[in-house]
């Protein structure tokens, strides 16, 4: 839950510092997700009136990002490629590019009243400490798993991404993904084979799967039913699209 001092009269103002970086690689690395920025932005901008809003990272070919950028300067217009030309040292160099931009507008007459940092980089403990002796509310956001104990408790608020509801989501479209192909084919699917499947597909570990289809189940987007095949009783499933679709589970 996000929290800050009250204004008597409209919201609060925040600038929003993202290190793309920790958020691409860990959703990549620890969950094989994407960030959605448009709808943490949006968040965001629901609770607080939005000054300031920079993107930082290295959106080289190389660095596997390269396709956010093109999605980001559509979206977005503080977005800031920090290239090094040294190798190795490449995250340490967007690291000191944002912290250049946090003590930039820390330094203005008119400060925000809320900085929202996104990392989990514990280098950015001193810039964090620094901001709330300025009477600055800071809260970090990170990818769940990859936050510096530091920074956690250095800030005055912390959200761990993704929350569960997104995580659970993300897996929904996955399943249902599977089964909308199988339905198209006019194919049966399995409970366990379809686990499988898209478990491995996705490089994501069986038990999040499982909790994800034992879910849908229990909502009854998804059906199970025995079938025999190939003389053997099976647990088939069956997804209720209609159902999906108009509780917004399925697009």
């Amino acid at each position: 839950m996000l929290f800050g001092r009250k204004k008597s009269k409209g919201k609060m103002t925040a600038a929003l510092f993202v290190d793309f970086e920790h958020w691409y690689y860990g959703y990549q690395n620890r969950f094989n997700m994407e960030p959605d920025v448009k709808e943490w932005v949006q968040e965001i901008k629901d609770r607080y009136e939005v000054t300031d809003l920079e993107i930082f990272g290295d959106f080289s070919k190389n660095s596997g990002m390269s396709a956010q950028y093109d999605m980001l300067v559509k979206s977005f217009p503080g977005i800031h490629h920090t290239p090094s030309k040294k190798v190795g040292v490449e995250k340490d160099f967007t690291d000191f590019i944002i912290l250049d931009s946090i003590y930039r507008i820390a330094a203005r007459k008119k400060r925000p009243e809320v900085v929202v940092l996104f990392t989990g980089d514990a280098h950015f403990t001193h810039a964090v400490n620094y901001l709330k002796e300025l009477n600055i509310t800071v809260i970090v956001y990170g990818v769940k798993g990859g936050m510096s104990a530091m920074i956690k408790s250095a800030a005055h608020s912390y959200v761990e991404m993704p929350r569960e509801d997104q995580e659970m989501q993300f897996y929904y479209d996955l399943i249902l993904k599977s089964l909308d192909i199988l339905d198209r084919k006019h194919k049966i699917a399995t409970y366990w084979k379809t686990i499988g499947y898209v478990s491995k597909k996705n490089g994501i570990a069986k038990e999040r799967i499982k909790l994800a289809l034992d879910q849908l189940i229990d909502q009854k987007y998804v059906v199970s039913f025995e079938k025999y095949l190939k003389g053997k009783k099976v647990k088939a499933i069956k997804c209720d699209f209609k159902k999906a679709r108009a509780d917004g589970i399925w697009k």
